[in-house]
């Protein structure tokens, strides 16, 4: 009897050793992969606080993300998704294949936190870059978004996302990108709103080789991930082609008529900036509007593309703006300030009309200015 008590203790002993040492551990952390081409991260904003909430579909979109990650070969890249949802906390997933099937790895699982937050943006890239470090990287947005002007707690402010009725500055969104990312980004697809913009793009234009976007609203149920995931590890004419697939997929199903999430039948207007040119497109429209505009003048906007139906009236096709001015296309001005304009936009697609809310339009794809 004594020695079995004896045994027992020490027994005892051994399974609380061992628990004290598993406690000092912690959980386990995932282990950082070895670098691959390419890593994209894929920035998550669904939970708007009021009656804008994406989370469904974002939901979906996160879904058809799988569904593309099958046609890639993932021994050479990493899609990394940083989800913010409505009713959940945040959380940091690799879609990975595993056994030849496509799973949702979480990685992390945060506490509640605003992801525009400068330091939360910010921590997010740096540990995905730690975790998937790679030759090349590229950033996809989801949320709702407004363009250019400051952020204010108005969803129709120009800014980028909306958390719980607070947004980001582009001025802090250029910040984040510039300082969490080891080199300039490949691409940066706005899967959001207006952002394709000529004031957007010249303040992030030290982050990004090409930015691809709408200057008016995009369709409701984002972009089809299924066929656009393959194309962002692509490497020849890479920006083009996920504008491609973008604009392709929602251009074959557009017939004009009112569409619903369901059945985007409304159209779509994408295009793709490149940034090496934006320093002599800022160059050449800053000696040119002078020219035109003086004693401070009120520009005669009848005519030109407008881009949305705000309040603040800000968004207008830039290359309308210029051709208003200058006369038109005979022009010598406007054909020396749009041969660098084509260089910028390098590729621009839009079907014949697109939807505003329950406005339609007719639309093209250039970038936008006031």
């Amino acid at each position: 009897m004594k020695k079995i008590k004896i045994y027992s203790v020490f027994l005892c002993l051994i399974v609380l050793l061992g628990a004290c040492h598993d406690d000092e551990e912690g959980p386990v952390k995932p282990e950082p992969r070895e670098q691959v081409g390419r890593t994209v991260l894929v920035y998550i904003v669904g939970d708007a606080g009021d009656a804008n909430e994406l989370s469904t579909l974002f939901k979906t979109n996160f879904s058809d993300m799988k569904k593309g990650m099958e046609e890639v070969d993932y021994s050479k890249c990493n899609l990394v998704v940083y989800s913010e949802m409505v009713n959940d906390v945040p959380h940091l997933i690799s879609l990975k294949k595993q056994n030849g099937k496509v799973v949702a790895d979480t990685l992390f699982t945060y506490s509640e936190q605003n992801p525009l937050a400068k330091e939360v943006m910010s921590s997010v890239i740096s540990q995905t870059i730690n975790y998937f470090p790679a030759d090349s990287y590229g950033f996809v947005f989801l949320s709702h978004s407004a363009s250019w002007l400051p952020a204010t707690n108005d969803a129709n402010s120009r800014s980028i996302g909306y958390y719980r009725k607070t947004q980001m500055n582009i001025s802090d969104f250029h910040d984040v990108l510039f300082s969490s990312f080891p080199k300039p980004l490949k691409f940066i697809l706005f899967d959001s709103c207006f952002m394709q913009s000529a004031e957007v793009a010249y303040e992030l234009r030290d982050c990004s080789e090409c930015f691809i976007g709408s200057p008016t609203e995009i369709p409701g149920p984002g972009a089809p991930y299924e066929v656009v995931v393959p194309e962002l590890f692509t490497e020849t004419d890479l920006a083009v082609n996920i504008a491609k697939a973008y604009y392709n997929y929602y251009e074959s199903r557009y017939d004009g008529t009112y569409p619903t999430n369901d059945n985007w039948t409304g159209g779509v207007a994408i295009s793709v900036i490149r940034s090496t040119a934006l320093d002599e497109f800022a160059r050449v429209t800053k000696e040119l509007l002078p020219k035109y505009i003086q004693n401070h003048m009120v520009v005669d906007k009848t005519g030109i593309q407008r881009y949305d139906l705000t309040k603040e009236d800000a968004n207008y096709d830039f290359d309308g703006l210029i051709r208003a001015l200058t006369g038109g296309t005979e022009n010598i001005d406007y054909a020396a300030w749009r041969e660098v304009f084509n260089k910028v936009v390098v590729y621009s697609e839009t079907t014949s009309k697109n939807f505003w809310f329950f406005v339609k339009f007719g639309g093209t794809s250039s970038i936008v200015n006031k």
